[in-house]
């Protein structure tokens, strides 16, 4: 189980910081080149375009499981991947964070200790799941702040 988060002005202050983040990521992003955003830097890997792409789908798809409670998301009620150019992948960004944001401020604090399936993790609760989009959330970050100095020289 994903710690518990049951804080929604530490969730926000959470969701504000990536909404900084990301700013700054695409800012970068838009100084390269299409074949640089596509370039994995390392064999094997995704590139800087795929994990934004992979983030702002991720994104969509925890929220869609919460929006579910206590069910489970069926197969078809998933979230397709966004397109690879960077104005879709921005939008999708924008759009998943956006909801996110929206959820939190449409519920009362006491939604984040409802239980809430999560994909094969089992049984978690909202605030678990938007502990694991802060969590996830970072892991990407941080190969993609290094491959975009890789990729600026």
């Amino acid at each position: 189980m994903y710690p518990r988060l049951e804080s929604r002005g530490d969730l926000l202050k959470m969701l504000d910081e990536m909404t900084e983040s990301r700013e700054k990521i695409v800012d970068r992003c838009r100084r390269l080149s299409d074949a640089q955003l596509l370039d994995p830097v390392y064999p094997g890997t995704w590139s800087v375009l795929q994990n934004l792409a992979h983030l702002a789908w991720a994104e969509a798809f925890m929220l869609a499981w919460i929006q579910q409670r206590p069910g489970t998301l069926r197969p078809e009620d998933r979230p397709s991947e966004p397109p690879t150019d960077l104005a879709s992948v921005t939008t999708g960004l924008d759009e998943a964070h956006a909801a996110a944001i929206a959820f939190l401020k449409a519920n009362p604090e006491a939604v984040l200790t409802e239980k809430c399936q999560y994909s094969r993790q089992g049984e978690q609760t909202v605030g678990g799941v938007f502990f694991h989009l802060v969590e996830h959330e970072i892991h990407h970050r941080a190969f993609i702040t290094h491959k975009l100095a890789r990729l600026e020289g």
